[in-house]
């Protein structure tokens, strides 16, 4: 049987006063070290301000004589779509033939092309795109009642010929009008040798992944179909 070795009254105190001298000297060795971290002594940083966002304010674009019939999205604040057919009404006003011949560009044997063959047919997506352009308008600039939406063949691209489209306030004097009925939006243009190559033909507003855009479909003068491009074609 082992025996069970109890330290003496003095020898505890003894080891008491140790232990609480090495505390002591402990906590006066860390002292400066822990002072370092106190939140009394540290650098205040100022309090940073509040940032406040808000949406920013696009302002229309200046007009300008022409402009590229660029995409323009719909937006919640954009005037609703109007409903309309599968064919929508176009009301056609042709030129002045004297004013033409006025003007002198043309020769004297000028004619304007029947009325039953100056046609332009729009889609419902086409009509519902010049609606949108109208709506997101300046009011000053809509007053004028110039802004349209232009259409021109020109010579050029892969296939001979290459249709553009623009939005522009200036007006010809050949310049068929083409106004879609019962709809709040501006009129497409088409001068008088442009829609001999376009007559018959239908505007469309395409939207794709790639992009939306305005183009030229179901042309009688073009060849084929024109370019798989959709703005080049030849003359069938």
């Amino acid at each position: 049987m082992s025996a069970v070795i109890r330290p003496s009254l003095a020898a505890s105190r003894t080891l008491r006063e140790a232990t609480h001298r090495l505390g002591e000297s402990s906590r006066s060795f860390y002292a400066p070290f822990a002072a370092l971290h106190s939140p009394s002594i540290l650098p205040s940083r100022p309090p940073q301000p509040v940032l406040r966002t808000r949406t920013p304010h696009r302002r229309q674009p200046a007009s300008s004589s022409v402009r590229y019939a660029t995409t323009l999205a719909s937006s919640s604040s954009a005037t609703p779509a109007p409903l309309l057919s599968s064919k929508p009404k176009v009301r056609v006003t042709p030129p002045s033939l004297e004013r033409i011949k006025a003007d002198g560009f043309f020769d004297d044997d000028v004619q304007l092309i029947a009325e039953d063959q100056a046609v332009m047919h729009m889609s419902p997506e086409a009509v519902t795109q010049l609606a949108t352009i109208t709506s997101r308008e300046p009011p000053d600039v809509l007053a004028k009642g110039k802004l349209a939406l232009r259409i021109m063949v020109e010579s050029g691209g892969c296939h001979g010929y290459q249709d553009t489209l623009s939005l522009t306030e200036e007006r010809n004097v050949d310049d068929y009008t083409f106004q879609p009925e019962g709809v709040n939006c501006i009129p497409v243009v088409v001068d008088l040798v442009s829609l001999n190559l376009l007559k018959g033909s239908r505007l469309h507003f395409a939207t794709e992944l790639i992009g939306s855009s305005f183009r030229i479909e179901e042309n009688p003068q073009a060849k084929d179909g024109g370019c798989g491009c959709g703005v080049s074609w030849s003359l069938s």
